[in-house]
């Protein structure tokens, strides 16, 4: 499958960081169609594109003509365009949208040509069965695009997986289909963390050795859910082994508004598909001698692996504070978090850091940085 798309270019900037607009249209679609348009008056591919959309669970919105798709070209998730009727659309001057396919044997020159022409974002040929399945489930499953944020501890110690679980929460308290990604399989449990040890669903030891396409809202049904908020954890009776995220990834995206993960130092496989695929990774510092060596070292590693990198500074007394430590470190810090003396009891006791003020004034600035409208 060949895919022609437009060439972008990202405007987000680790020097501004007032806003990284995150696009979670999922939030917003509540009136938008979860049902396919199949453009065409061809009856072969009319057949095979309803074949395609059954073997999804879904049912297609069918139009003949140009007057008869406009609504669903707004509104569908997806829309297949027979090769019959892609010169009309193409001519219609319909709104550009993403997720266009043009049904046609793609040997012929023309077919190419009133693919561009149209923006069809791929040509799926009709013997393509496995390629027009894995289309319509991406985009029938889910809604949109998570903003997936990484959290690295720059040091040990400095409270990243706190800070990661307070971001979850906080998010969850926005109205945001939170999930929570523990990315550290030789920590203590980002679910002992939260209070949700006990909580019955799949864990990493599941989900991590999935080859094929893992349905978002399944995803969504089978993770422990604590307090509204998702969470991807490890089995303490299970051994770690080697997991495969990307499938687990790809329906978090889907499924969720925002997916926050917390990413060891030292990332291996699974962290590091999560710090490339992050619109952005949060770096908690210290601000005393240490910290900032320890940060600096972490940067030179972040630097291959992510882009927009922002601080949040876990002060130490005598520190340099938040501007110092921006400036040595040559990245945004538009956080400072305070300490919170009963959090560790808290999180001891099994209560988990969702009572935590402190906690919470600091999620919400990174929150507000990703776009990720307060309620």
């Amino acid at each position: 499958m060949t895919v022609h798309s437009p060439a972008t270019t990202s405007a987000s900037s680790t020097d501004d960081h007032r806003l990284l607009p995150c696009l979670t249209s999922r939030r917003h679609a509540g009136a938008m169609s979860t049902s396919p348009l199949v453009v065409t008056r061809d009856p072969d591919v009319l057949e095979r594109a309803t074949r395609w959309c059954a073997a999804v669970g879904a049912s297609p919105e069918v139009a003949t003509d140009v007057p008869g798709c406009r609504r669903g070209w707004r509104e569908a998730p997806v829309v297949l365009v027979g090769a019959d009727l892609a010169d009309d659309l193409a001519a219609a001057g319909l709104v550009r949208r993403d997720r266009v396919y043009l049904v046609a044997a793609g040997d012929d020159p023309a077919v190419w040509r009133a693919a561009v022409h149209l923006g069809a974002a791929a040509v799926l040929e009709p013997t393509s069965e496995q390629d027009a399945v894995d289309v319509l489930g991406g985009a029938v499953d889910g809604r949109g695009e998570a903003c997936l944020v990484a959290v690295v501890g720059a040091c040990g110690g400095v409270g990243a997986s706190t800070f990661a679980a307070g971001l979850a929460v906080r998010g969850t308290r926005r109205g945001l289909r939170s999930l929570l990604v523990d990315a550290d399989p030789c920590a203590g449990g980002i679910d002992l963390l939260m209070g949700a040890e006990h909580v019955d669903g799949v864990r990493w030891s599941d989900l991590g050795h999935t080859a094929g396409r893992v349905s978002a809202e399944a995803l969504a049904e089978v993770v422990p859910t604590h307090r509204g908020v998702g969470l991807v954890t490890w089995a303490r009776e299970a051994s770690i082994g080697d997991v495969r995220p990307g499938p687990v990834l790809d329906a978090a995206a889907r499924g969720f508004d925002l997916v926050v993960a917390d990413v060891p130092r030292d990332p291996g496989r699974l962290g590091t598909d999560v710090l490339a695929r992050a619109v952005l990774t949060v770096l908690v510092v210290t601000d005393d001698v240490r910290g900032l060596a320890a940060a600096e070292r972490t940067m030179s590693h972040l630097a291959a692996l992510t882009t927009s990198v922002v601080g949040v500074l876990r002060p130490r007394a005598g520190g340099v504070g938040r501007s110092e430590t921006a400036r040595v470190l040559g990245l945004p810090v538009p956080v400072r978090v305070r300490h919170d003396r009963r959090l560790r009891t808290a999180v001891d006791r099994g209560l988990g850091p969702h009572r935590s003020r402190p906690l919470g004034r600091a999620a919400d600035p990174v929150l507000d940085l990703l776009g990720l409208d307060r309620p």
